[in-house]
């Protein structure tokens, strides 16, 4: 009996210690998550807009013009024609921001005419082929304004 005490205390004994090492191998640990370092640079950016930017925004918006000409012509789908006209807004509204008084005065009827357009875009989704063809003919007009006196050097006169 003694003997059976004896393996048996020592049987306990040796168990209820444990290896700690094996007990901590199967179990799962927390994991830390780590903040991704941000990095700046910091750079000094000039007071007066540069001359690439404003030939930057005069090419959007030829560019989504053309894209607008053909989305209507082809009768392309709403989305396209809407996001065409919406960008060509944008771009000249940055374009207004390097313009003195003077060039706004002389961009602003240009700006509502294409403002109107996309008005008539965004009423008519499905538009017939005739008003399409209206639409057309405003925005070459509206377009051969724009080339004729706001590419870079014909504005130049107007920069702030």
């Amino acid at each position: 009996m003694r003997k059976i005490c004896l393996i048996l205390l020592i049987f306990v004994a040796f168990f209820s210690c444990g290896c700690h090492s094996v007990r901590r191998k199967f179990v799962r640990k927390k994991r830390v998550e780590r903040e991704v370092p941000v990095y700046v640079d910091f750079k000094e950016y000039p007071e007066v807009p540069s001359t690439d930017a404003y030939i930057n925004y005069y090419l959007y918006v030829r560019g989504w013009l053309d894209e607008l000409l053909g989305a209507l012509d082809k009768g392309t789908s709403y989305k396209r024609k809407r996001r065409a006209i919406d960008e060509t807004l944008m771009n000249l509204e940055q374009i207004m921001v390097f313009l003195s008084d003077d060039g706004r005065e002389r961009i602003y009827p240009i700006y509502n005419g294409f403002v109107e357009v996309a008005e008539d875009i965004k009423k008519n989704r499905t538009m017939s082929e005739n008003k399409a063809n209206t639409l057309i003919k405003k925005i070459e007009r509206l377009k051969r304004e724009f080339e004729k006196d706001f590419n870079y050097v014909d504005a130049e006169k107007w920069m702030l």
